[in-house]
């Protein structure tokens, strides 16, 4: 019943398979013993006598398996126990124990054959015995003694409970097994009773001590695991509040980069315009002079006529052409104004919604307009473009790509070199590429160069200024920004839209 129980109590634990075994083999044992009793032959009893000791042999070996599973010892046989070796110690118990069984036999002997002539002893059954409660006995103190350096080595309570329970149960067995083989006739069914009573006794204990155990375990496992899902909680909670205060920290740091960015690159198209307005105001400011001295000088030369001057017409021509020439380069100044407006207009776009329908070739021109201090006569632009249609996106934002991308594809240019835009439509994508001449960018660098960098000095002009916020606006526009670069070759910048713009907040 304790077999059956325990194979189905938990079937998948190694030790339940191990004590549904040993019970088995003691309930055959103990069947076999009983069933002596029945038979009047000696050929009958040495047949079921032989089941009876295979059986006893099993037993011992279970519970070899048994205790090292529980007590914590290692298989080696070169363990000490109280300062000795395992196997040593081993041995001197057996000697012990079959020395004290042989008194006790030889006790039994004395007392009961008076009342027992014909003692069966003598037909071989008091040898056999002799060699078998030593083998068990010896086992048992062995395991005994294991168990108890066991228990004053060990801090889990679970365990020391269960070490005491086999204990317990062990004593309880020898205690039944001793007094029975000094009080009651080893052939007779008494003496097979008390010994039984000890051995059921004991695998009771044992099956108390498994279930304890193991419930034991459960409890503690499930404490383990309240106390590990506690402090796993808390920590998720301590990181999951780090995580907001960096994410709250690094959405500072990106307003931060972002304003940073936007003012430095502002400051770049605010000198780059200066520049520009600069050059037509300082030719506006020249030919107000120059006019101004001609028309001095028209005004003599026509007093002189008056007065009688030999040849006045020639001076009165070269004036009149300075004056002429000074009317064309005002002109000329006066539209270049109006082109820098009409470019900073279309750039900015400010009369107009953030999304709105626009072409992109119109910003590309006007941001090549506003580099125009830039380009000079030392670079070259080449227009590849392809038949776009407008379409409907944030101008004023893909603008201020177009600008930074063209601003750094300038910079990288030393001396003469060329910058070739191409655009084209393929699958409702809108693909801008902006390749240059420039001094490239290291493979190194390439992994991060649309990380935000900036300095402390404003002046200094950095080769990646406005590639994050490029990247951000790309990605507003759900597109992508490639770039492929070769040291001293030069790179390619890629943008590609979709032609249709839907933003995070219009999906």
């Amino acid at each position: 019943l304790l077999a059956v129980i325990t194979w189905l109590f938990r079937r998948r634990e190694r030790i339940n398979r191990i004590f549904s075994f040993f019970t088995l083999a003691l309930a055959l044992d103990a069947f076999a013993y009983f069933m002596w009793f029945q038979f009047g032959s000696v050929e009958k009893i040495h047949t079921w006598m032989r089941i009876t000791f295979t059986a006893g042999f099993v037993v011992p070996t279970g519970l070899i398996f048994f205790f090292f599973a529980f007590t914590g010892y290692d298989r080696r046989m070169d363990d000490r126990v109280f300062g000795i070796k395992a196997r040593h110690f081993l041995i001197a118990t057996l000697l012990f124990i079959f020395i004290c069984t042989l008194l006790s036999q030889f006790t039994n002997l004395i007392l009961n054959i008076p009342d027992n002539p014909e003692h069966i002893w003598d037909q071989g059954f008091g040898p056999l015995g002799i060699l078998m409660f030593p083998l068990y006995a010896g086992i048992f103190t062995y395991l005994f003694t294991m168990a108890f350096n066991s228990y004053k080595t060990t801090d889990n309570r679970p365990q020391k409970r269960f070490i005491f329970l086999l204990a317990a149960g062990t004593l309880v067995w020898l205690l039944f097994g001793y007094v029975g083989a000094l009080l009651v006739p080893i052939d007779s069914q008494a003496w097979s009773s008390i010994s039984y009573l000890g051995t059921g006794t004991m695998a009771i204990f044992y099956f108390v001590a498994i279930v304890n155990y193991q419930s034991d375990k459960v409890h503690e496992l499930n404490l383990n695991l309240e106390r590990k899902v506690e402090d796993r909680t808390r920590e998720i909670t301590r990181k999951n509040a780090e995580l907001a205060e960096t994410l709250d920290q690094l959405k500072q740091m990106q307003k931060q980069i972002v304003v940073q960015e936007k003012m430095a690159s502002l400051g770049q198209l605010v000198a780059g315009l200066t520049h520009e307005f600069n050059t037509p105001i300082g030719a506006l400011r020249s030919m107000k002079d120059t006019k101004s001295k001609a028309l001095q000088r028209l005004q003599t030369a026509l007093e002189n006529k008056t007065s009688g001057m030999t040849d006045p017409n020639s001076e009165i021509d070269k004036m009149l052409g300075i004056v002429s020439n000074a009317d064309q380069l005002i002109d000329r100044s006066a539209e270049r104004l109006h082109e820098i407006i009409q470019n900073l207009k279309n750039f900015a776009r400010l009369d107009e919604a953030e999304t709105a329908k626009a072409n992109i070739h119109e910003g590309l021109e006007s941001v090549l307009g506003l580099l125009g201090h830039e380009l000079l006569n030392n670079i070259e632009v080449v227009r590849e473009y392809g038949d776009i249609p407008s379409f409907v996106h944030q101008p004023r934002k893909l603008n201020q790509v177009f600008y930074n991308i063209l601003k750094n594809a300038c910079q990288a240019i030393e001396g003469k070199g060329r910058i070739t835009i191409t655009t084209r439509l393929k699958d409702s994508l809108v693909q801008v590429a902006i390749r240059d001449t420039g001094k490239g960018i290291p493979p190194e660098a390439l992994d991060t160069i649309f990380d935000p960098q900036f300095t402390a000095k404003s002046s200094v002009v950095r080769a990646r200024l406005g590639l994050s916020t490029s990247y951000q606006i790309v990605q507003e526009h759900r597109g992508r920004i490639e770039v492929e670069s070769r040291v001293g070759t030069g790179s390619v910048f890629t943008v590609t839209i979709p032609a249709e713009f839907r933003n995070a907040s219009f999906v």
